[in-house]
């Protein structure tokens, strides 16, 4: 180290030897680690720092390079990443746990491996009565752009389907096996896809589940 500069410990950056001893009775320097643990949290803006601790925002931001944080904007970056992963939908949050690498695009849309994924809800109704109840499931083509679907069935699985095979407007199949007659229609092939991981390609962490 230079003998022309010191380094701080509370704050953890070095500073020139002229001003070290103007910089330990500084604001900043009493309250480093509060700083500090703000600076951590992402969504905490410059200008909230500089509000809670008394001083102006450009001051906190040079202590934030100093002390080796990001600067303002890719701070504000990670921030709106981070809420996006908080509010993900199910499919997303279990894509995650499966090895799968997620960047969200909102609430219910997300590219999967470089595939851009939508999660819409399923419609469902019991129908039936005693030997002959069975579980009837709608679901709607999504609008707008997208590779896969996802569908969150009642039984908390998923039904994945590939665009190809998501033409119809509206649709409706019973996810379990049935010896009733009207059940069964096209729902075969619905079945194959439900819990069908491997639409999404292979996870990028490990070895994902239910491939």
């Amino acid at each position: 180290m230079p003998n022309s500069m010191r380094y701080c410990q509370t704050c953890r950056f070095k500073i020139h030897k002229r001003g070290f001893k103007r910089h330990t009775l500084s604001v900043v320097h009493r309250k480093a680690k509060l700083i500090r643990a703000m600076l951590e949290r992402n969504c905490i803006t410059h200008a909230e720092i500089a509000r809670r601790i008394g001083v102006t925002r450009e001051r906190v931001r040079q202590r934030a390079l100093q002390m080796g944080f990001a600067d303002g904007r890719s701070r504000h970056a990670i921030c709106r990443m981070e809420r996006r992963r908080k509010e993900m939908a199910e499919f997303f949050v279990e894509a995650q746990k499966r090895g799968f690498e997620v960047e969200p695009l909102g609430t219910t849309s997300a590219y999967i491996n470089g595939k851009l994924c939508v999660q819409r809800k399923a419609c469902w109704h019991y129908i039936g009565k005693s030997d002959h109840k069975y579980t009837y499931v709608s679901i709607r083509q999504p609008a707008g752009r997208f590779d896969i679907c996802a569908w969150k069935l009642p039984d908390g699985r998923f039904l994945i389907l590939p665009k190809k095979l998501a033409g119809f407007r509206q649709t409706t199949f019973n996810p379990e096996e049935s010896e009733y007659l009207g059940t069964a229609s096209s729902s075969h092939y619905y079945r194959q896809h439900i819990e069908r991981w491997s639409l999404l390609g292979r996870p990028r962490r490990g070895r994902g589940e239910g491939l």
